[in-house]
């Protein structure tokens, strides 16, 4: 037998990660954040706050999404219960500089942007005693996006200590019937990683043994593992990190260091290699990510998500999953589709709001797999069940 799982961010709230409206709110607020001279943000005070001199970024930054989220509640006001966050922040932010760049077209953008501008064009000048003589649109919307990623970064970069409640997790392992087990998950965190690790569980995550202290990105594991359980992080993690590859430097591999200094790790040879964009791999933002779902190490990912769904499950079980994320759900529904002995448990503790909820697609064959008894559901926290709640319901 094998069996999967899917996770998204409820999952680790119980741990003590922060809630995405506590994230949006320290992302609105810029309280506690400065600018390091590395080019990321960091949470604490700037060691240059006594030069006196004018902090050129954040506050251009603070302004420029505010302004955005302005049009962004105006847009969501009509549904009270769907507040502007961070991701839809990143969306936004991200759709502005595809336009800029002419990466993706969107003809309607310039409308947006030229709504805004009035409000925003004295963020392109030179204030005085400030080093940066000139701002543009792109250079605005591109720190915006990587002052959102490095406060999610470093929000969820930390270890956890309580990771009782996934005790669950280990139960399943322990099930000799289990050929396979595969989880799946949304989180950028390294939650489920601390609780393997400190259960002495192998993963199977797609990176190599360390080398120099760096495990490297290699996709041809899953294939080739022995290992019983696999991790896949469908939108990366916070310890993942590009580096240019020791024998191309055209050629980016992605390693996760072990090491605390991300900055200085070598790479196989011995030699000193740096982190090509300073800050780790994942997706932030809402249907923007589904654009990335077709390229690198995402294609990889989705692929592997999309063969262990339709040639080896016929049971998933979903937790922390709020079905806003339409690439997924399409994954979802074409597995519930394509096979009718296939099979959801979903755990969460509204399952009326969830629902209503969720995306369309989701809610409108919510009722119709419960009357064919194909979705199963547990009205709890996840840290009130156990794994012979969740056996008796599905098995």
């Amino acid at each position: 037998m094998k069996i999967g799982f899917l996770f998204g961010s409820g999952i680790s709230l119980k741990a003590g990660y922060p809630s995405t409206s506590s994230v949006t709110e320290t992302v609105i607020t810029g309280k506690n954040i400065f600018r390091h001279t590395d080019g990321n943000y960091y949470f604490g005070k700037s060691p240059m706050a006594h030069t006196g001199f004018p902090e050129e970024y954040l506050s251009r930054v603070l302004i420029f999404l505010n302004r955005v989220k302005v049009e962004s509640d105006l847009y969501y006001f009509p549904f009270p219960d769907r507040a502007t966050n961070y991701e839809d922040l990143y969306y936004i932010c991200n759709q502005i500089y595809d336009s800029e760049t002419f990466n993706y077209d969107n003809p309607i953008v310039q409308t947006f942007i030229d709504k805004i501008m009035p409000d925003i064009k004295s963020l392109f000048d030179q204030r005085s005693s400030e080093i940066k003589s000139t701002w543009n649109l792109l250079e605005l919307s591109s720190e915006a996006m990587n002052y959102i990623v490095d406060i999610v970064w470093h929000a969820l970069n930390k270890d956890v200590k309580d990771m009782t409640y996934l005790s669950f997790l280990s139960e399943c392992y322990k099930q000799e019937t289990f050929e396979n087990i595969y989880i799946f998950t949304l989180n950028h965190d390294t939650l489920l990683e601390q609780f393997f690790s400190s259960n002495s569980i192998p993963i199977q995550d797609g990176f190599n043994e360390p080398v120099n202290n760096v495990r490297y990105w290699n996709y041809n594991l899953f294939n080739s593992s022995k290992d019983k359980l696999s991790l896949i992080k469908l939108h990366g993690s916070v310890n993942w990190f590009r580096f240019n590859a020791e024998d191309n430097p055209k050629t980016v591999q992605i390693g996760i260091p072990l090491e605390w200094d991300f900055w200085h790790t070598k790479n196989p040879k011995g030699d000193l290699q740096y982190p090509i964009d300073g800050r780790p791999m994942f997706l932030a933002g809402t249907f923007n990510k589904m654009l990335q779902y077709n390229y690198g190490i995402w294609n990889t990912l989705h692929r592997q998500f999309y063969e262990v769904l339709n040639n080896s499950l016929d049971s998933l079980i979903i937790c922390g999953y709020s079905f806003g994320d339409k690439g997924i759900n399409t994954r979802l529904i074409e597995w519930m589709v394509g096979n009718p002995q296939n099979r959801i448990l979903v755990i969460h503790p509204d399952l009326y709001n969830l629902k209503v909820s969720a995306r369309g697609a989701i809610s409108r064959n919510w009722e119709t797999w419960k009357k064919e008894n194909r979705l199963l559901t547990i009205q709890n926290y996840i840290e009130n069940i156990d794994w012979k709640t969740i056996a008796n319901t599905i098995l």
